[in-house]
C-alpha cells in the first residue's frame, strides 16, 4: 500500500539524510581501500573483494533510493490531479507493485552482502574452521531463500490472490517473510560478532601473559562491538516494527536500516585503516628519534662512552603462534 503524499515526503527526507551520511563514509572508505596512506597513488595490493562488495552495496543502495524517489514523485503527481476515482482505485493505481518487489529485494541483498563479509572474518579469525561458521552460513542461506520467497509473495499479493493469514503488518512488503529474515540476520550478526570478539579476547590474554602490547587487539575489538551495536540497534527496531500496525513507521525504519547497514560496514574499514596509519607514523617517529639518540662523548681518559639520551622501548619476544594470531585478528577486520 502506498503511503499518503505527506508521509511519503517525510519518508524521503529521512532517506536523503541517511543516504547523505552513508555517502560520506563511502568516499572515505574507498580512499583507504584503493589509495596509499600518503597521497593519491593507487596501492600495489588492493583487496578487490572488499572494494567490489563496498561498491556493490553502494549500487544496491542507490538503486533503492532512486526507485523510492520515483514512487514518491508518482504518488505526488497523482495526488495533484483532480480526484475522479475512489480511494480504493487510487491506492491500486499508485502502488507500483514491481517497485516494492525491487526495493525489498534490494534491501535484503545489501544485508546479505554485509553478512557474508562478517562470516568471512569469523572464518579467517578461527583459522578456516568450518565448524565455527556452520550456524551463520545456515542462517545466511536461509536468508537468501527467504529473499526469493519474499519476491514471489509480493508478486502474489499484487495480483490479489494472497491468503488471509497475515499475523504481522503486511502494508509494506510481505511482513510474514521479512520478519523471519530480519530475525535471522540479527542472530547471524550477534553470533559472528560474539565469536570474533571472543577469539580476539583470547589472543589478547595470551599476549598480556607474554608481556606484549595488546592495544591493537583491544581497538579492533572495540570497533567490531561499536559497529555491530550500531547495526543491531536498527535491525532489531526493524524486526520489532513489523509487529505494529503503522505502515509509516515500517517505511521509516526500513529506510534507516538500509543506510545504517552500509555505514556500519564502512566504519569498520575506515577506523581500522586510520589506526594502522597512526601506528605506522608513531613507529616511524620513534624510529627516527632512536636513530639519532645515540651520542658519543669523549671521556677524560680518552675512552668513549655511548649514552642513550632517549629511553628506548624494550624489545619483546613474542611466541610465533601468538604473533600470528595477533596479525590475523587485526588484518582480517
Amino acid at each position: 500500500m502506498a503511503l499518503p503524499p505527506g508521509q511519503d515526503v517525510q519518508a524521503m527526507f529521512v532517506v536523503a539524510l541517511i543516504y547523505g551520511l552513508y555517502l560520506s563514509t563511502l568516499f572515505h572508505c574507498l580512499r583507504w581501500l584503493i589509495f596509499t596512506d600518503e597521497g593519491w597513488k593507487a596501492r600495489s595490493r588492493i583487496s578487490w573483494t572488499l572494494v567490489t562488495i563496498t561498491i556493490a552495496i553502494w549500487v544496491l543502495s542507490t538503486i533503492s533510493k532512486v526507485l523510492q524517489l520515483i514512487g514518491a514523485v508518482h504518488v505526488a503527481d497523482h495526488a495533484s490531479k483532480p480526484s475522479t476515482t475512489t480511494s480504493q482505485e487510487y491506492t491500486g493505481s499508485t502502488a507500483l507493485p514491481w517497485m516494492s518487489v525491487a526495493i525489498c529485494t534490494d534491501s535484503n541483498l545489501t544485508t546479505l552482502l554485509a553478512d557474508s563479509v562478517l562470516i568471512y572474518r569469523c572464518w579467517i579469525v578461527y583459522n578456516n574452521s568450518k565448524r565455527v561458521i556452520t550456524f551463520p552460513v545456515f542462517l545466511w542461506v536461509g536468508g537468501l531463500m527467504l529473499t526469493g520467497l519474499q519476491a514471489y509473495w509480493q508478486i502474489v499479493q499484487s495480483a490479489s490472490i494472497a491468503g488471509t493469514w497475515q499475523p504481522v503488518n503486511m502494508q509494506v512488503g510481505p511482513g510474514t517473510i521479512l520478519t523471519p529474515f530480519w530475525a535471522s540476520t540479527i542472530l547471524l550478526n550477534s553470533y559472528a560478532t560474539i565469536m570474533i570478539v571472543r577469539k580476539i579476547s583470547s589472543v589478547s590474554k595470551k599476549s598480556e601473559a607474554g608481556g606484549t602490547s595488546v592495544s591493537a587487539l583491544r581497538f579492533t575489538m572495540r570497533v567490531l562491538v561499536e559497529s555491530g551495536a550500531l547495526y543491531l540497534t536498527t535491525a532489531i527496531a526493524h524486526f520489532v516494527v513489523w509487529w505494529t500496525p503503522n505502515a509509516f513507521a515500517i517505511s521509516i525504519i526500513s529506510d534507516m536500516n538500509l543506510g545504517v547497514t552500509g555505514i556500519a560496514f564502512n566504519l569498520i574499514l575506515i577506523r581500522v585503516a586510520q589506526r594502522r596509519v597512526d601506528e605506522e607514523k608513531s613507529s616511524d617517529f620513534h624510529g627516527r628519534i632512536g636513530a639519532i639518540s645515540s651520542i658519543r662523548f669523549n671521556q677524560s681518559i680518552g675512552e668513549s662512552k655511548e649514552i642513550d639520551t632517549v629511553e628506548r622501548t624494550p624489545t619483546i619476544d613474542i611466541e610465533a603462534g601468538t604473533s600470528h594470531e595477533i596479525n590475523q585478528c587485526v588484518e582480517t577486520v
